[in-house]
């Protein structure tokens, strides 16, 4: 095994962008409207409209701008990272191991976390508003293999959705799927039975 691969929200990024709302004290009336931003993310994901772009779209009521729409289009500012995944990043890194982001989202959070010091380990980006793929339909695993030139068997891909995961596995690809509420000493003992050379630390 020598390719590590992250998805980021909900294991590198804490949660998922939905829960940046729960941040800040928003009106009961106007939060499943403001949800509703979160839902759909096709356009975005394979980069075809911007955030704002995306607000707009959204036909939200005019008082909205001043109130919602900097929460909205900049929410990838306001979101936590996991400092106990950017460790084991890191010494993975001191190992030798490639490492890849591979994700499903939008070019303001890849701008975003690709200039964030805390993400300097990282080798490769592939992410879907670049390749115009996702993983949900298991495209952006085709381009990784194709344009990538990686061979799955040679990787280790780690994400919290069992639909990517399982896109991953049926083209065989090494998989862990995380659940960011257990302790990530899992995650570190399902690398070593894949012979990943890393040890937990407290």
């Amino acid at each position: 095994m020598k390719n590590i691969l992250f998805d980021l929200g909900a294991v590198v990024l804490v949660g998922h962008a939905s829960d940046i709302l729960n941040k800040y004290n928003i009106d009961d009336k106007d939060y499943d409207k403001l949800l509703d931003f979160f839902k759909d993310t096709n356009g975005i994901d394979l980069g075809n409209e911007s955030l704002e772009e995306k607000y707009n779209r959204c036909n939200f009521p005019k008082e909205f701008d001043t109130l919602y729409k900097d929460i909205l289009t900049y929410y990838y500012k306001a979101r936590d990272i996991n400092l106990d995944m950017i460790a084991l990043i890191n010494k993975l890194k001191e190992k030798g191991y490639n490492l890849y982001v591979v994700s499903d989202n939008n070019k303001e959070v890849y701008e975003y976390c690709k200039n964030n010091e805390l993400f300097k380990s990282f080798d490769i980006w592939v992410m879907s508003c670049n390749e115009k793929a996702v993983k949900k339909d298991g495209k952006l695993f085709d381009v990784l293999i194709e344009k990538y030139k990686v061979n799955p068997k040679d990787c280790y891909f780690i994400d919290d959705n069992i639909i990517n995961i399982t896109e991953a596995n049926n083209r065989g690809f090494n998989t862990y799927l995380f659940d960011e509420k257990k302790d990530i000493k899992f995650l570190y003992n399902d690398m070593k039975m894949n012979g990943i050379e890393v040890e937990y630390e407290k």
